[in-house]
């Protein structure tokens, strides 16, 4: 009789453990620079898969060019990497520029060597996600 409920319950937390780790999602680590330090903003767990897959496509399809940042460069508004996208063994690491002026987000990656401003639709879509 006590063996029924047990079975019952491990039965459960093994289907509810099997579709928790089924459900696709992303981990995203973001800081924001606030007066002369970095605060960790944010480690989001449960995007919307499709926000990260559209956020990562824009990135992938940038027109990216060589780039040296210059001594004196503001820092970043933002620093953020995807916890899970590992090429190479490395997470690439991307800083962002916001330019309230033009509304549009300049992108840094690849210790500042690469550089790409991104038009306004794909710079609210990055902002959307990095808040």
């Amino acid at each position: 009789m006590k063996r029924k409920p047990f079975l019952l319950a491990l039965s459960l937390l093994s289907i509810t453990f099997t579709a928790g780790c089924t459900t696709k999602q992303e981990h995203i680590s973001i800081q924001k620079y606030e007066g002369k330090n970095y605060k960790f903003e944010a480690y989001k767990e449960k995007i919307e898969i499709e926000r990260t897959e559209k956020t990562k496509e824009i990135i992938k399809n940038a027109d990216w060019d060589k780039y040296e940042l210059e001594k004196g460069h503001p820092k970043a508004d933002y620093i953020f990497y995807f916890n899970d996208d590992k090429g190479e063994g490395k997470i690439p690491v991307y800083y962002v520029w916001v330019n309230s002026e033009e509304n549009s987000v300049e992108l840094t990656r690849n210790k500042h060597r690469q550089f790409v401003q991104l038009n306004r639709k794909d710079s609210e879509t990055l902002l959307r996600l990095l808040h």
